[in-house]
């Protein structure tokens, strides 16, 4: 195996994914935790030999909503455009907006797993993803201080996307089905990584709606000064995926936003049809420690070894 560091994440080389030693794990895994994103080159996996890795490595949990499952595979959160009816499954123009996968849930899947399946032919697929423990770092101590001591409600509901059964529905009634599927819930605003002992502000523009004591006008008046120092330009990072990459990041310390274009217009479905084909093969997983440092007496969770 060859480690290349890059400005952003790492690349690992010479790895076959379906004759990994216990070793290569504990590499990949310390890798990860320390570059944040690893990416796996030159792997040609079926599906099932992606679930496998999956499994082997972390634990996989299906995404709530079965509407993105890959229909063989339920672990497998599928983002596609492809209308094509045979090759026709999972949901459109997903995460194309700053958040931290399944952040809105009381157990975040704490990694990320991704295989680009199909790619377009005349732009680069790429994801951007900012460190919220550098843009911590960044922040002066009395910041830091004040957000320790604050905790953020999170929620999906603003990114829902209406399905075809919803269609009878007014938007009051999707929100209390979205609220009754999977209520609001709280996480520190800064946590510790269990592993490297980092702090990190652990919040996003897309899934963080709301400061915990604080109204809702006050709530947005920090929110969006947060979200407006964290998404600079010197803290976003964006990398491009190629067919072959198998791709892996740590959604403690990254928030993510896909690529693509916001469709802008009056018309914006005639802009989205524009939208060349792609797919991409998702799956989150646990990795057997908590979410931060302080849940770990309660969760009752010893940190794995890793090689370093």
């Amino acid at each position: 195996m060859e480690i290349f560091k890059n400005d952003f994440g790492c690349e690992l080389h010479g790895l076959n994914i379906n004759s990994l030693t216990e070793k290569d794990e504990k590499i990949i895994k310390s890798s990860l935790y320390e570059n944040r994103l690893v990416i796996i080159k030159n792997q040609t996996l079926t599906n099932q030999e992606y679930v496998d890795f999956a499994n082997k490595f972390a634990t996989p949990v299906p995404y709530l909503q079965e509407n993105y499952h890959h229909p063989d595979h339920k672990e497998i959160f599928v983002s596609s455009n492809i209308q094509k009816t045979k090759d026709k499954m999972g949901v459109a123009r997903t995460g194309g907006y700053w958040h931290s996968d399944t952040a809105f849930e009381q157990n975040p899947k704490v990694l990320t797993m991704l295989m680009p399946k199909v790619m377009p032919k005349t732009i680069k697929r790429t994801t951007r993803f900012i460190d919220m423990a550098k843009v911590y770092q960044a922040m002066s101590l009395k910041q830091q201080q004040t957000l320790s001591k604050m905790t953020f409600i999170h929620s999906g509901r603003w990114r829902y996307k209406v399905r075809p059964e919803d269609i009878n529905l007014d938007l009051t009634e999707i929100l209390a089905m979205i609220h009754a599927v999977q209520p609001p819930v709280e996480h520190p605003a800064v946590i510790t990584h269990p592993f490297t002992k980092e702090k990190i502000i652990y919040a996003s523009r897309g899934f963080t709606i709301e400061v915990k004591n604080e109204g809702l006008d006050q709530s947005k008046v920090i929110l969006d000064e947060l979200f407006d120092f964290a998404e600079q330009a010197q803290f976003i990072k964006e990398v491009t995926w190629n067919l072959g990459d198998l791709i892996i990041w740590d959604n403690r310390f990254l928030q993510h936003s896909s690529g693509r274009q916001a469709a802008v217009g009056e018309n914006l479905q005639a802009e989205i049809t524009k939208e060349e084909e792609t797919m991409m093969f998702r799956i989150t997983l646990l990795d057997g420690m908590p979410l931060c440092d302080s849940l770990r007496e309660n969760a009752g969770v010893a940190i794995p070894e890793m090689e370093v």
